[in-house]
């Protein structure tokens, strides 16, 4: 949890809590009505004040759904100004490692497998791990599960070692067979 997300979820249980407490001190619940030396006798059965205490119940009810949401992520928003990164943590403090430099990994990756003409990549980061999604050319003649096999082998091992994070699934589509330029004979 980020430090914003810990602050709204603290406040939130904070205004949860004295909501509930101020909504039955004036429903009467409670049997005294002095606190911190006031004397909240006039409180009881005042309905207007039991309404605010509800109504500060719900705001520390909705601090707490926002700070536990997946759309209020720094992380996410995060990724979406900077395109995207990995975050780990180490003794020391944070490392990133933006998409594009995966993308990258990737393609080095990709170079050491023979019957490829072209690659494009694309990355997406879930709870899993990584899901790297590899467009090719293959060269004519090469056997594609044989090639699609090695090639997510190597991009998923490769990935790994140098980024230290979790490769989930890599998805290989093979847009094309690469063709070499045919002589006609012309008539």
């Amino acid at each position: 949890m980020t430090g914003v997300r810990t602050f709204f979820t603290v406040m939130g249980l904070i205004l949860l809590i004295g909501g509930l407490l101020f909504a039955f001190l004036t429903l009467g619940v409670f049997q005294g009505t002095m606190f911190l030396g006031f004397d909240l006798s006039h409180l009881v059965n005042n309905y207007t004040f039991t309404s605010l205490g509800f109504l500060v119940l719900i705001v520390g009810i909705l601090l707490i759904a926002l700070s536990t949401s997946k759309r209020s992520s720094v992380k996410e928003e995060d990724q979406k100004k900077e395109g995207g990164s990995i975050v780990s943590y180490t003794e020391i403090g944070e490392v990133r490692i933006s998409l594009k430099a995966v993308e990258n990994m990737v393609l080095s990756a990709s170079r050491k497998v023979n019957g490829i003409r072209e690659v494009s990549t694309r990355i997406d980061a879930n709870e899993q791990g990584l899901l790297i999604y590899i467009k090719i050319k293959a060269i004519p003649e090469t056997p594609i599960p044989a090639l699609a096999g090695e090639l997510q082998n190597k991009v998923r091992d490769y990935v790994q070692e140098i980024s230290g994070s979790n490769v989930s699934e890599v998805k290989v589509l093979v847009e094309n067979i690469a063709q070499d330029k045919i002589q006609r004979n012309p008539r």
